[in-house]
């Protein structure tokens, strides 16, 4: 099965898990570091220094702020924007992560930021704040309808597989056991097809349909980062 991380609405949890759901798209699309990145330098408005996100040659990666944050200001960015990170803290202690950001997962490498383009470069939500990274070779910007197409996403009961991208239709599946990818975006649907190359399909048989992702700028459904 993909692996989850908690989220308000999830009763039984697994902590090897990489997702986000019912939250406000706050850019654009987002913007993520290569794999192979060195250094990233995040700036404010007057181009001074705000961190560095800093990879070694063993993959090891730090977050080096030019002025410390407080503990209590970050949590009540996690609160605001990204409350999927606040439920593991309030309900099992796991650590906040070092930055407010969609996805901040070091240890899988998936590092994602709000973001949208500006013209020298990109501004990107980061601790309830908006801050500027300059063009450079180790970052990509994409917008939503091109990144989703790279994660995965689930059908619930709430948030069914239909044969068609209306809720008016026939439902294909409502069992969250299945990872799917995106094939196609129309507005707040996705045309999906059960995934293989994570738990796999019912019986061998490939299930194909839409899911309704978002309404309106609310994303309302599970975005997993990897199987």
């Amino acid at each position: 099965m993909i692996h989850r991380l908690i989220v308000i609405a999830l009763l039984s949890v697994s902590f090897n898990s990489l997702f986000a759901q019912e939250t406000k798209m706050l850019g654009s699309g987002v913007l993520f570091p290569k794999d192979d990145f060195k250094e990233i330098n995040i700036l404010n408005s007057d181009r001074s220094n705000y961190l560095k996100l800093i990879q070694s040659s063993e993959g090891e990666i730090k977050v080096s702020y030019q002025h410390p944050i407080q503990e209590s200001v970050l949590l009540k960015c996690v609160v605001t924007y990204y409350p999927y990170y606040y439920l593991e803290y309030t309900k099992f202690r796991i650590p906040l992560p070092k930055i407010a950001i969609r996805a901040f997962y070091t240890d899988e490498n998936v590092i994602v930021f709000d973001a949208l383009k500006i013209d020298n470069g990109y501004k990107i939500f980061i601790n309830g704040n908006w801050k500027i990274v300059k063009f450079n070779k180790s970052v990509v910007y994409e917008d939503w309808n091109t990144y989703i197409k790279r994660i995965y996403v689930t059908a619930n009961k709430q948030h069914p597989l239909y044969k068609e991208s209306n809720e008016k239709s026939l439902v294909v599946n409502d069992n969250d056991k299945y990872s799917f990818k995106v094939l196609e975006v129309k507005q707040d649907w996705i045309k999906v097809e059960c995934s293989k190359e994570c738990e796999g399909c019912p019986e061998n048989k490939i299930l194909k349909g839409w899911i309704k992702w978002k309404d309106k700028d609310m994303i309302i459904i599970k975005l997993f980062y990897a199987c």
